[in-house]
């Protein structure tokens, strides 16, 4: 499925949400790698910047349940944070073919587990460019008056996400893709300007809440990692890595059928 982020973004741009293998922990059944972390996790010891702050390589700490930080080196520790709807994994997960390990170099597909029918679904970086950081506070405060399944429902989770006393690493896991001839410098120029218009409130939320912690955003352009730092409400880029080093991604995607 095809997805519009800002309505006035250039129509070259494609803009897709990864597989379910790659983003929901389990997906693939006996594939014990299926969990986005693991990637990330990789994708920071694959960073010169990431490596460089944290002073050596990172690793997951063994017990979680203290609150730790998915990935900790010697100077420094960041949490992992999927940036999408509940609502919209839900739907990804219903909708797509299962998916069974069986065992070295064999794969089962079988049909998804709703065949018919529609799940309303909310598409995270609309909800968000429609609101302003005075919205969300005020949905923030009023949180227990929200219905269980709806738009709102999905942002208040990710607003408390956002409330956590710890740098984060925002993945927003979508592919920015073009067919055209695009120079570089105008193809990130256009993205930047895109994700900083749709998440605004969003990362005025987060600065709000917690300027005292990092925060970094990550997608995926045209087969490369985007790393960016948010910087005064907006998006800086400081690196692209290959997704061709980052092994268990690319076992991850091979997963998914075209």
């Amino acid at each position: 499925m095809i997805e519009n982020l800002n309505p006035n973004i250039d129509p070259r741009i494609r803009f897709q949400q990864l597989p379910p293998a790659t983003i929901i922990e389990g997906y693939v059944a006996g594939e014990p790698d299926c969990n986005y972390e693991i990637y990330l996790l990789e994708l920071l010891n694959s960073s010169p910047f990431f490596r460089e702050k944290g002073k050596s390589e990172f690793y997951k700490p063994k017990d979680e349940s203290h609150g730790q930080c998915d990935a900790i080196a010697t100077e420094y520790e960041i949490d992992f944070k999927l940036l999408s709807a509940g609502s919209r994994l839900q739907a990804s997960s219903l909708f797509s073919p299962s998916i069974s390990k069986i065992g070295s170099g064999i794969t089962a597909i079988g049909g998804s587990n709703k065949q018919d029918g529609e799940i309303k679904a909310t598409q995270i970086h609309v909800a968000f460019r429609t609101r302003d950081l005075h919205d969300l506070l005020q949905l923030k405060k009023d949180f227990q008056k929200v219905r269980k399944q709806c738009i709102e429902k999905d942002i208040v989770k990710v607003l408390s996400m956002l409330e956590k006393q710890k740098n984060l690493l925002l993945f927003f896991p979508y592919i920015f893709s073009t067919e055209d001839e695009i120079s570089i410098q105008n193809l990130d120029d256009i993205i930047i300007s895109a994700l900083n218009h749709d998440f605004s409130s969003l990362f005025s939320y987060r600065n709000f809440e917690m300027k005292e912690f990092d925060t970094y955003f990550l997608t995926i352009v045209c087969k490369k990692f985007y790393i960016f730092k948010l910087v005064d409400c907006k998006l800086s880029l400081i690196e692209k890595i290959d997704c061709s080093e980052i092994p268990t991604f690319i076992k991850l995607k091979n997963y998914h059928i075209l």
